[in-house]
């Protein structure tokens, strides 16, 4: 079953709200943990309302994992139109720059990421994310092989989820994200040399 779009601008709020609410109590407490009755409490909501517009807890995990990913995506977009021309290496810090800064803004993202869920959507998720990475290498001066920067595609979301996995640990996460880029970026300048 799928959620229920709001038609008016309260709604949308209301949504918004909602979704901020689930957000914050799912890298809080985990997604198994939160009650639909907490989400609603904690967005000053009836637990009417958010049955409304989320019939389920895992269609608004969904909505918000959708609405994170669309971010990323513009977000990756943005980088290959700044990147153009760079060097392998200085792509790579550019994009766990990037990374770094989405999941310190977007921590429920990967709260979520793991969930059972529409396997479908998370699949062509994936499949937009490797597209977009290797476009990114592949646009490197010197150019990477296209075989190259499709590996790199699949290697560095998972490097990404290293990090992850270390949700209320910033101080050792940033330095785990940093040692994964500075891996990879001595990788590229060697391999590129």
């Amino acid at each position: 079953m799928n959620p229920r779009a709001p038609q008016q601008k309260r709604g949308r709020e209301r949504v918004a709200a909602l979704m901020a609410s689930a957000s914050a109590l799912f890298v809080e407490k985990g997604f198994d943990a939160t009650t639909m009755t907490e989400i609603a409490a904690r967005a000053g909501a009836a637990i009417g309302t958010l049955y409304l517009f989320f019939p389920t807890k895992e269609a608004l995990a969904q909505a918000i994992l959708a609405e994170n990913a669309e971010s990323l995506s513009a977000q990756l977009d943005a980088l290959q139109e700044q990147a153009t021309g760079l060097a392998p290496a200085a792509i790579a810090d550019a994009l766990f720059e990037l990374l770094g800064r989405f999941v310190g803004t977007h921590p429920a993202y990967s709260a979520l990421l793991d969930l059972p869920g529409d396997e479908g959507w998370r699949r062509k998720m994936r499949g937009r994310r490797r597209e977009q990475i290797a476009a990114l290498f592949a646009q490197a001066e010197p150019p990477l092989p296209a075989g190259q920067a499709e590996r790199l595609a699949v290697i560095v979301p998972q490097l990404m989820r290293i990090p992850l996995a270390l949700v209320g640990e910033k101080r050792l996460r940033d330095g785990v994200l940093e040692e994964l880029r500075s891996m990879l970026a001595r990788h590229l300048e060697v391999d590129t040399d």
